[in-house]
């Protein structure tokens, strides 16, 4: 895997108010990462780092082996999404000029921005026709999201930043926002690196997290790590709540997720997808089971992103 990004003893600190202590993690190139951790934990303060929006008052962040203080600040945040929680868009521009807003300042010219407006989306569900002229406040609050998230995806970035994005959305629409971004994440492999407080939504969107409280790393791991091996008991009680709603092994494999395979010497009899779910996978991720006498096989990120869309619902 190649390192995106490296948070190298990180310390931030007001007077006598210490904000980061002592962090050291890394990134990877094409990673959905998350950071997630209760109020004022620091974790969007360690986001806002890597564009320099906060400097650390101790340590150096990276970015593809470059600490961030050395780039030209313009150009590192031109090269760089942002999706905030509120959407941000500009109320006097129309969609596609908040979309484009970024290609126009790198010189890109105005066809070939509306063009690539057109383009974004499509990609996040929304008709050109429809929306490409009308102005945020004709938007609903979903909507707009999608937009800023287009934005986000204007230059065809490495990496984009979303701090709290979908938090301010109700159920329903967070979880229409989570599916967008994991599709859209599977296509591009861009770099994310998303803050919530919310423990499912990191469960349910996270290739790994990490988890932060009080301004210290309590643990980097995949979903299944964090919620089977928490490193200590704030991790586990903070993920206990988490744990999704199982349903069904008839609902799972209706899922589309689930691949029917030959037998294999690997496979283990399951009746429930709790049993399923305590499986171990095999070196690539893969779960490996039999249900009424057939064979099938689930990645595990798969069947996590699965069990917190449930939780969802």
């Amino acid at each position: 895997m190649i390192r995106l990004i490296k948070y190298e003893a990180i310390g931030m600190q007001y007077g006598q108010n210490v904000i980061l202590k002592n962090i050291n993690l890394t990134i990877n190139d094409g990673e959905l990462f998350v950071l997630v951790g209760p109020s004022g934990s620091g974790k969007t303060t360690l986001l806002r780092m890597i564009n320099r929006l906060t400097a650390p008052t101790a340590g150096n962040v990276y970015l593809n082996e470059k600490c961030v203080k050395d780039y030209d600040l313009r150009e590192l945040r031109l090269h760089m999404g942002y999706v905030l929680q509120s959407s941000s868009l500009f109320p006097n521009l129309t969609v596609g000029e908040n979309i484009a807003i970024q290609l126009e300042q790198q010189g890109v010219n105005k066809n070939d921005r509306r063009k690539r407006a057109i383009e974004l989306l499509d990609q996040v569900g929304l008709s050109a026709s429809d929306f490409i002229d009308r102005h945020p406040d004709e938007l609903s609050g979903g909507q707009q999201q999608r937009v800023a998230i287009a934005r986000s995806m204007a230059t065809q970035p490495q990496l984009i930043l979303m701090d709290e994005s979908f938090s301010a959305l109700d159920p329903v629409l967070r979880a229409q926002q989570q599916d967008l971004l994991l599709n859209l994440h599977r296509q591009s492999r861009t770099t994310v690196v998303f803050v919530t407080h919310d423990m499912q939504e990191a469960l349910r969107l996270g290739d790994r997290i990490a988890v932060i409280n009080n301004g210290q790393l309590q643990q980097i791991g995949s979903p299944n790590e964090i919620l089977e091996q928490p490193a200590n008991q704030f991790v586990a009680d903070f993920f206990a709540t988490a744990r999704p709603r199982l349903g069904t092994m008839t609902a799972l494999l209706s899922s589309k997720l689930v691949q029917k395979t030959s037998a294999t010497d690997q496979s283990v009899a399951v009746a429930t997808v709790a049993e399923l779910a305590s499986l171990t996978p095999d070196s690539a991720g893969w779960l490996h089971f039999q249900y009424q006498g057939q064979d099938f096989q689930i990645q595990t990120t798969d069947l996590l992103h699965y069990l917190g869309q449930r939780e969802d619902r």
